[in-house]
């Protein structure tokens, strides 16, 4: 994004703005410069989460908007930039803020003097001077692009009601759907889940359905066809969604693993992050006016983390993948639909955006159905175990917290999102190398996903952790009486997974890693 000029720098601010202005113009450069982002770059995400209601200004316009000029009769731009490039963190303080210099300039007296205070004399005419034509120049120019700006704006939004307009009155003309024999064979496919060459969908794919009224538009089904030919679609996309739900919790730095504890920001923030995300793990191009180039159509891709999808009016007409995830129940679905006008609710919000309603969500053709979600562990662990690995007090820093981890959570893969969050600090791996010294005293083995250990976690009968993975397990001597069970040699001797009764023995020293 240019979010400077010439040289790599600022142009100067307008010199006329008041001090509480000049603070939040000031403000807001310093955030751009920080996130390193140039000014189309700002732009751009200001059109992603502005897709209805105030329309982001144009590059140039920005630019005069970061002088100072007009700034203060825009201050829902304000707020947009901050969302747009300052850490989620720091938001809320941020516009604090803004809100404090805003009114401090309201309360401000006006820079602009009458005629009389500037040395004219009363009862004639001041000559306006060169900077004072050019100023009006320039403000008249500013207004007159303002006005086109509303002005195509307006076309716009009447285009947009035009379209819907068309399309209500083609579907109140459309015909009842034919007989199941008279469709064509590609769209019968797609209504029992099976492909028109007979091969049943892959990777936990699940059957397609139609709408009541009729079968899917066919360009809908060869984007459904294109993402169920995709190798591991299942894995890859649960993947997928997993790192985009981590990255907003951001666990690592705060310790957060729960969705619910997101604020509207980072709700907002996750409905972006998850449609990038899975574009680039799928490999998809973006289109010239879409999320994706797919099968020849140029297709939208919307993500909720609730039941339904929200529907903006140049939407409807348009393919949309839509992604649904639940964190709680490890699950997410994925469905492709063209949305038309009797897919959406009546009543839209005040940014002119309707839910899909029931009608909509019974016409998706699903391509993966309640598949599950890589588990968030620290989530579905009993509240109990959650209070002792979390629990604070003298001694209860970041090793404690790693040590209890590993000693509770046993025999199942922790990733390293699950460490890092318990650790809370940059130098977790460090964390589980003296986890696994310690615990070794009281019989516990802390494997990683390195080939000789991942063997030996299989050896043992456990779950074989990957890169940046871990488990651990208490071990103890395999004796005469516990049979054929699955054991390793450690120190020349056979051990292998302890119960409950067993005693706590020591793991050999040579086996730390």
């Amino acid at each position: 994004m240019e979010r400077r000029r010439r040289g790599g720098q600022w142009s100067e601010p307008d010199p006329e703005l008041s001090e509480p202005m000049r603070e939040i113009v000031s403000l807001l450069r310093g955030l751009i410069d920080l996130s390193g982002i140039r000014l189309k770059g700002v732009r751009q995400r200001l059109l992603e989460e502005h897709e209805s209601g105030p329309r982001p200004p144009s590059y140039h316009v920005l630019s005069e908007r970061l002088r100072g000029r007009g700034l203060r009769n825009n201050p829902w731009l304000i707020y947009a930039i901050i969302a747009a490039v300052a850490p989620a963190q720091d938001q809320e303080a941020l516009n604090e803020q803004v809100q404090k210099h805003l009114s401090d300039n309201r309360a401000a007296p006006t820079t602009t003097q009458p005629q009389e205070q500037r040395g004219t004399t009363p009862g004639t005419h001041a000559v306006p001077t060169e900077r004072e034509l050019l100023e009006a120049l320039r403000r008249n120019r500013s207004l007159d692009k303002q006005v086109k700006l509303l002005e195509s704006r307006l076309a716009r939004r009447d285009k947009e009601v035009q379209s819907l307009k068309e399309q209500l009155a083609k579907a109140s003309r459309q015909p009842a759907a034919p007989p199941s024999e008279g469709r064509p064979a590609t769209e019968r496919g797609a209504s029992t889940g099976t492909a028109a060459d007979g091969h049943t969908t892959p990777d936990n794919a699940a059957p397609a359905t139609g709408s009541a009224s009729g079968p899917s538009p066919a360009d809908a089904s060869a984007v459904a066809d294109a993402l169920r030919a995709m190798p591991h679609l299942r894995t890859v996309t649960g993947t997928a969604l997993r790192d985009a739900f981590d990255s907003v919790l951001d666990g690592p730095r705060t310790g957060r693993f729960d969705p619910v504890t997101l604020g509207k920001a980072e709700k907002s923030f996750l409905g972006s992050r998850a449609p990038l995300t899975l574009l680039r793990a799928w490999g998809f191009q973006p289109g010239d006016e879409s999320d994706a180039r797919i099968a020849g159509q140029d297709v939208t891709l919307k993500f909720t983390a609730g039941t339904t999808w929200t529907v903006t009016p140049g939407q409807i007409g348009r393919v949309c993948l839509l992604v649904s995830a639940e964190d709680h129940a490890s699950t997410f679905s994925l469905g492709v639909l063209r949305i038309g006008p009797e897919h959406v609710s009546r009543a839209a919000n005040r940014d002119f955006k309707r839910t899909l309603s029931v009608a909509g969500r019974q016409a998706i053709t699903w391509i993966l159905r309640d598949a599950p979600l890589p588990e968030n562990t620290l989530l579905h662990l009993p509240e109990q175990l959650r209070a002792q690995i979390f629990a604070t007090g003298p001694g209860r820093g970041s090793a404690a917290r790693t040590h209890t981890l590993f000693g509770l959570v046993q025999g199942r893969i922790l990733s390293r999102t699950t460490v890092a969050t318990v650790a809370m600090t940059p130098d977790y791996p460090r964390r589980i190398r003296d986890a696994q010294r310690e615990l070794r005293r009281s019989g516990i083995v802390v494997l990683g996903g390195t080939d000789r250990e991942a063997a030996l976690a299989r050896g043992l009968g456990l779950p074989a952790p990957g890169g940046e993975e871990w488990i651990s397990q208490r071990l103890t001597r395999l004796r005469p009486d516990q049979g054929a069970v699955p054991h390793v040699l450690l120190a020349g001797e056979p051990w292998t997974v302890a119960g409950p009764d067993d005693p706590v023995e020591e793991i050999p020293s040579p086996f730390t890693p």
